[in-house]
């Protein structure tokens, strides 16, 4: 395996404020340096001793449950974390869900060697998102694969049971046999403690503690009531001008969702429902307060709106930690690398979305001589089957037999020739679209669109190790991952 970087000077993320954030510039908007880990020196020391409700022996019992760090949950009070999150998913999840895991992980792991003290990795599943759609969908290889199942409108992740052995019969068809890459997978009923179990079965031995949004319904139910209150200076927040394009609005209602029933918001100057759920807001702002969170890890898009959350943690006493972009990777297999090399095409260009399709050459003259003669073929076909021809006894079925072989012979060795020809005269226009389509998935990030789950069938389980010990979170640029 081998890494090369893409600046963030040529790649998109997305959205001007994080390409900012990304290149150094937009840091008044966030209250720490996240490129420097030793300046984070004296704001762990102070949450390390912040008050916080005692969630050990919950979040133990759970990733005792579920596979996670019983060991580090139980750590947590007097230690710091890193922190993430990110809803379920299938088979994984989309590729920078599992890019957020390793980021986390590595950064744990180098602020607490230059902190001195204990730093934790903490991964959130946001299973009370509602939205089945956007979690039941796997694609590769140009198809999307889901599960088929009749649930009812606005129910919880958390809530959903499913039976996957048709989905995972169609996806290992597809994908192709690797028992161990399989085992990572091994099913079961609830799509939430699938997808927990998952994770953790990917990264085993990294101490990770994961956490899902119910472990703290009443833990942190007197905090929810200071965000129910504090609409007013959220929403303050929100409207603060950042200079950037806002990714977020004041809701209609208060900060809050009820999740009894579904999923409805709160209303403004209601009570704190029994089953009081977060919005996006409001999920940082818990997160945040629930525990020692010395920097958080996150995606283009959470980069942009954090920024407008400076105000809403000083409304609240929170203490706002570093955001530390995720890392984010392309992989590229052997065969499309080769594919590249061959057309001449420097792989940077087609991530960036800037390479452009080799002119095609002229067509081939054979080929199109042996097309016409495969039309005659299936003319004659049709003439049989239309009755227009008379043959003699019992040779109907030989002939249609024979012109239909013909026929298809006849396109197989056009195509072969065409292939030969666009090869030779560097036009190559499939291996172009291959290429783009597996680096530039409908023409987006990789990430968003592949999850990591086939590469670990065809590379092994190993490489997600790999991958997690080679990314360095305080690094900025987009990888290049040569497989």
């Amino acid at each position: 395996m081998e890494l090369a970087t893409i600046p963030w000077s040529r790649l998109d993320p997305g959205n001007p404020l994080t390409r900012d954030y990304l290149l150094g510039k937009a840091k008044d908007l966030f209250p720490r340096e996240w490129r420097e880990p030793r300046a984070l020196k004296e704001f762990a020391a102070e949450q390390a001793g912040r008050a916080r409700p005692d969630l050990g022996s919950a979040l133990a019992a759970y990733n005792r449950e579920v596979g996670g760090s019983a060991e580090n949950a139980a750590r947590l009070a007097g230690a710091c974390c890193v922190i993430s999150g990110q809803q379920a998913g299938l088979l994984l999840g989309p590729a920078y869900t599992t890019y957020k895991l390793f980021t986390v992980i590595r950064a744990a792991r180098v602020l607490e060697d230059e902190l001195r003290r204990p730093v934790i990795p903490v991964f959130w599943v946001e299973s009370e998102d509602h939205d089945w759609d956007e979690v039941n969908r796997f694609f590769w290889k140009g198809r999307r694969f889901r599960i088929e199942a009749d649930l009812d409108p606005g129910l919880p992740v958390a809530e959903i049971e499913v039976d996957a052995a048709a989905f995972l019969a169609q996806a290992r068809e597809v994908v192709g046999e690797n028992d161990a890459a399989w085992d990572l997978v091994a099913p079961e009923r609830g799509v939430a403690r699938w997808h927990v179990r998952n994770l953790a079965r990917l990264v085993a031995g990294h101490g990770v503690v994961f956490v899902e949004p119910r472990l703290l319904r009443e833990p942190m139910r007197d905090f929810a009531g200071r965000i129910a209150s504090s609409s007013d200076a959220l929403d303050a927040s929100l409207a603060a001008d950042t200079g950037y394009p806002k990714r977020l609005e004041p809701p209609d209602g208060a900060y809050l969702f009820d999740a009894a029933g579904g999923r409805t918001r709160v209303p403004r100057g209601a009570a704190v429902p029994a089953a009081w759920s977060t919005d996006v807001v409001s999920r940082v702002l818990v997160q945040n307060a629930a525990f020692p969170v010395v920097a958080a890890v996150c995606g283009p898009a959470e980069i942009q709106y954090w920024a407008q959350l400076r105000g809403a943690h000083e409304a609240l006493g929170v203490p706002m930690p570093a955001v530390l972009p995720r890392d984010s990777a392309t992989l590229v297999e052997a065969g499309i690398a080769k594919d590249a090399g061959k057309l001449g095409l420097d792989l940077e260009e087609v991530v960036c979305g800037l390479a452009t399709e080799p002119p095609a050459g002229a067509a081939d003259p054979v080929a199109a001589r042996l097309r016409r003669l495969a039309g005659e073929a299936d003319d004659l076909r049709q003439a049989l089957e239309a009755g227009r021809i008379e043959l003699p006894p019992n040779t109907d079925k030989p002939f249609r037999r024979t012109v239909e072989r013909l026929g298809a012979d006849l396109e197989k060795l056009a195509g072969r020739l065409e292939d030969a020809r666009a090869e030779a005269e560097g036009a190559g226009g499939r291996r172009f679209a291959r290429g783009r389509g597996h680096l530039r998935p409908r023409t987006g990030r990789q990430a968003r669109r592949h999850t990591l789950f086939p590469y670990l069938v065809r590379h092994g389980p190993e490489l997600a190790g790999r991958l997690a010990e080679s990314f360095d979170p305080f690094e900025s640029g987009h990888y290049l991952v040569l497989l």
